[in-house]
């Protein structure tokens, strides 16, 4: 049995379910010109539990109502540049569409509700405006549905909608409150370009094809909780005005913020990012929180600007993490935090305190000419291998035996030796220099330049270095 009609069976089944409806009761059939009809003569629209045949065109509004009822709407009409008027309100539910829906260059001037409605063909609202709320809640879509370049003024309610085709909102306008929580898109959905002026939800949505959010301007607050998006979903470039938030999101693909833009607060608690999250050049002016967030296949941070605090505590890389050249103005907060592969934090700059205590770098940790004006902590943590070239810190709370490898370099090493003894920690001041001058023996070239490693000891430790312990032969 195909799928349409399963949906066909089960929205028949749910009319039929209805409190005050028959058991053998089935839905009286209506037909689209007695609507139209209405709609042209400005009178309201309200039917439950019908089946609409023919299809509901804009376009047969440029009739007379006896034009309507005469001419058949399988009949096509010339298109006209001027956009169709609608003074009825209209409320239709728990109904089926049998036909095409083409509602484009439509100007809706009271409320259009369509509430647990099934439009089996296309339905089109393209370049329409609403000038009152609209609802399609619970309805669903079983072939392709398009608002784009559509405005709605006020509230747009598509909360448990289903879309089973594509379903394209490029460029559409939502100047009050759009509501899409828990609604279901099958294949891809579109809104790239699109404005959303006032609130918007998408909590617990379900993206089962590729999601377009391109460029889209969310000018309040933004809430993604609990979404899943299956496929590739995009929002590059996307500016983010009033906060928002991902909290426990699923990006089973590639998740797109590159160069996106989140003026409020940002928050991306308890996030998994199956697929490789790419935050590139994006712009965090508020907040930004990753708190026990999941990067099995790594996170691309490069160039990134975290304008205020940013936390990514107790969460888990499984491949490279990169931040290069990102600059974090407030508190970076990375503890507990497991890098299973490398994590690059080459040219960062830190104007706040970094905290990497009870974290895990399991591979390579890069620091190569980072700078950090505040305090830097590692207390607790393991380090497999780290880089400190040309590394710039005040105060670094890193213990000697966290350090599996640190990879060679003088100055690297004399910093880390003088920081120890500005700490006190003059056991880790020893022992990192005795694997200074250890590695600094393996790394001269011959045996003619180990008169440079002993006279680098003598101004490392101070005295007459043929006192110390022989280190290099």
């Amino acid at each position: 049995m195909q799928i349409s009609a399963i949906f066909i069976i089960l929205g028949l089944a749910l009319l039929l379910a209805l409190p005050q409806t028959a058991l053998g009761e089935l839905p009286s059939t209506v037909s689209a010109d007695e609507i139209m009809v209405k709609i042209r003569l400005g009178l309201p629209v309200e039917y439950d539990k019908v089946a609409i045949s023919g299809n509901l065109t804009s376009e047969r509004l440029g009739l007379t109502a006896k034009q309507i009822l005469r001419i058949p709407f399988e009949v096509k009409m010339p298109a006209s540049d001027e956009p169709m008027q609608s003074n009825s309100s209209i409320v239709i539910r728990n109904s089926i569409v049998y036909g095409r829906v083409d509602f484009s260059n439509t100007l809706f001037h009271k409320p259009v509700v369509f509430e647990n409605t099934f439009f089996m063909e296309n339905a089109s609202f393209e370049n329409s405006l609403f000038e009152e709320d609209i609802g399609f809640v619970h309805s669903m879509f079983l072939k392709n549905a398009s608002f784009a370049d559509s405005s709605f003024n006020a509230k747009a309610n598509f909360s448990q909608s289903y879309f089973k085709g594509s379903a394209s909102f490029y460029g559409t306008q939502f100047g009050g409150i759009a509501d899409f929580s828990l609604a279901r898109f099958y294949t891809d959905a579109l809104f790239a370009s699109s404005q959303f002026q006032s609130n918007m939800a998408f909590g617990k949505t379900d993206f089962r094809g590729k999601s377009n959010f391109k460029g889209a301007v969310f000018g309040q607050d933004a809430q993604f909780n609990e979404t899943k998006f299956e496929k590739e979903s995009s929002f590059e470039r996307t500016n983010f005005a009033g906060s928002v938030q991902f909290s426990g999101p699923v990006f089973n693909s590639t998740a797109d913020f590159n160069s996106a833009q989140f003026s409020g607060e940002a928050r991306f608690n308890e996030a998994q990012f199956i697929g490789p999250a790419l935050f590139a050049g994006a712009r965090f002016s508020d907040l930004a929180e990753f708190k026990d967030c999941h990067f099995p296949a790594g996170a691309d941070f490069t160039e990134s600007d975290f304008g205020i605090d940013a936390t990514f505590c107790n969460t888990s890389f499984g491949q490279r993490a990169d931040f290069t050249a990102s600059d974090f103005l407030g508190f970076a907060d990375f503890c507990g935090s497991n890098f299973a592969c490398d994590a690059d934090f080459s040219n960062c700059s830190f104007r706040g305190p970094a905290d990497f205590s009870r974290s895990a770098f399991n591979e390579k940790i890069n620091l190569y000419d980072a700078q950090f004006r505040k305090n830097v902590h590692f207390e607790s943590s393991k380090i497999n291998n780290i880089n400190l070239t040309q590394a710039r810190y005040e105060w670094l709370f890193l213990k000697w035996d966290s350090i599996n490898h640190l990879e060679f370099d003088d100055n690297a090493y004399q910093r880390l030796i003088n920081n120890y003894k500005k700490l006190q920690w003059y056991g880790d001041s020893s022992d990192c220099n005795s694997t200074y001058m250890g590695t600094a023996a393996q790394e001269a070239p011959n045996e003619s330049h180990l008169w440079i490693i002993d006279g680098i000891r003598s101004i490392v430790l101070g005295g007459n270095s043929s006192h110390l312990p022989d280190l290099i032969f």
